[in-house]
């Protein structure tokens, strides 16, 4: 008697597990959802299989693999196991299958050693360009790097891999303090301006012109629930200044409140979600978190951390939160310190530049390359330390 092989025993028991998938599929048995990937941030063998239909996938999943992807083009990603760190991606017309109905954990974030990353970073690839007095720095819907110049004022637009300049334009205003991005527009405070132009990113226009009620010293500029609220902190009246969306087509705000606060010189703001937020002083050196509450007025301030005691003239300008919950809080120095959730100090990273480069806004990306704004020198830095997520 001659043996099967492995693929004779698998078609042999796919043909009795062929039916029972699709039966327990169209009875919402077999769970799954759509439009949907999970994608391992660190190496994970799996088995890809192409030109397969989703159920004939779900017949070879059903044996010993707990999940798969399934993609309109007839491939198949079979997981032997879940990845311990994974993020979920939304691609139109394919669909994520748990045919064992068990689910993964939360994911574990990409880095956790903080000194293992704050060694890659040391030894991280640096690009910099020079630019006169870089604010906030964000990265747009087309990919741009995007910044303004304090002064004079000019709207900069870079190429995020090798820094070359794609857009450089004058912009209306004086003294431009922040830039904000939301549907396709970008929203540009100045200091000693009573609006906040609102800038098209594809044909770089003027939309429309901000009333900035209740604001004196604009820094920071947020947006909450889909970009219908629109947040700005206020630096000379130690307040944050909450604006509805009144207008889609063209783009506009309304002043609804502001709140006092307690934070001497609020500045730079960190959204974690629609109803809890972080703002910085730079005066105190503090970072002060945000709660929402029934009272649509009135949000719920906390003291998070209080850096007064660190010996440095410059100021907290921004916070940035990484994958692992950690702050990245740089205070207009080469030093960025960085916190856990708890507050303790975990370490610090110096630039390692041959010039002096105090590290005024910051961004984190993808794989941990960073983007630092020096506004004092008239840098900007690009940090890649290879990593990959």
């Amino acid at each position: 008697m001659s043996l099967l092989t492995r693929e004779q025993v698998m078609l042999h028991i796919c043909i009795y597990y062929l039916i029972l998938p699709i039966l327990l599929i169209n009875s919402g048995q077999i769970p799954y959802i759509n439009n949907t990937i999970i994608i391992s941030r660190i190496p994970l063998n799996t088995t890809l299989i192409i030109n397969v239909t989703y159920d004939r996938c779900l017949c070879l999943s059903s044996l010993s693999y707990p999940a798969f992807n399934w993609f309109p083009n007839g491939t198949c990603q079979l997981f032997s196991v879940f990845p311990i760190t994974y993020r979920i991606q939304i691609t139109t017309g394919a669909r994520l299958y748990f045919p064992q109905k068990t689910y993964p954990n939360a994911s574990q974030c990409c880095m956790p050693d903080i000194n293992y990353l704050l060694n890659r970073l040391k030894q991280a690839t640096i690009i910099l360009a020079n630019i006169t007095t870089p604010r906030e720095i964000i990265i747009d819907d087309h990919g741009y790097l995007v910044t303004v110049e304090m002064s004079p004022n000019f709207l900069h637009r870079f190429d995020p891999k090798n820094l070359t300049t794609i857009t450089r334009i004058a912009i209306p205003n004086e003294y431009e303090m922040s830039i904000g991005y939301n549907q396709g527009a970008y929203f540009i405070a100045p200091n000693n301006e009573n609006f906040i132009p609102i800038i098209n990113s594809q044909n770089l226009t003027i939309i429309n012109n901000i009333t900035m009620t209740g604001v004196s010293g604009p820094r920071g500029i947020m947006f909450l629930n889909n970009g219908s609220t629109m947040v700005v902190t206020s630096n000379s009246n130690n307040s944050l200044v909450f604006y509805n969306r009144t207008s889609l087509a063209p783009i506009m705000y309304k002043f609804v409140f502001s709140q006092l606060v307690h934070n001497v010189g609020p500045h730079g703001l960190w959204r974690v979600n629609d109803s809890f937020f972080y703002a910085t002083s730079w005066t105190n050196k503090t970072i002060y978190s945000y709660s929402a509450t029934n009272n649509s007025t009135h949000w719920n301030e906390a003291l998070f951390l209080n850096l007064l005691k660190v010996n440095t003239t410059g100021g907290s300008t921004s916070i940035a939160i990484d994958e692992c919950g950690r702050f990245w809080f740089p205070l207009e120095t080469n030093i960025i310190l960085i916190y856990d959730q708890q507050g303790n100090l975990l370490g610090n990273y110096a630039t390692t530049t041959t010039t002096f480069f105090a590290v005024s806004f910051m961004k984190i990306i993808d794989n941990y390359v960073m983007y630092f704004s020096d506004c004092a020198n008239n840098q900007i830095m690009r940090l890649d330390p290879n990593i990959q997520c």
